[in-house]
């Protein structure tokens, strides 16, 4: 099969743009044979990520100090890692 296209120029010792160029190229690939790309998965991870920043962010700035707010950091270190692991 032909191609029309030029072909793509990569620098072959930076191993980041010969990824960069192999991921577009499948994904060029694969949406030509008729597929959607679905990034539902994508968005929940950046949702997740986004409220494990919330979270420590919120544990770190609260107003009180550290013996009256123990409970809080509490609730946000067993929170964190909850997260953390459903985001992978």
């Amino acid at each position: 099969m032909a191609s029309s296209k030029a072909p793509k120029k990569v620098n072959l010792l930076d191993h980041n743009s010969i990824k960069h160029t192999i991921d577009e190229s499948v994904s060029e690939i694969v949406k030509s044979g008729g597929y959607v790309e679905d990034v539902r998965l994508s968005n929940v991870k950046m949702l997740i990520g986004t409220i494990i920043i919330v979270v420590a962010l919120f544990s770190q700035f609260y107003k009180k100090k550290f013996p009256e707010n123990r409970d809080l950091l509490i609730a946000c270190i067993i929170l964190y890692p909850l997260l953390k692991f459903w985001n992978i």
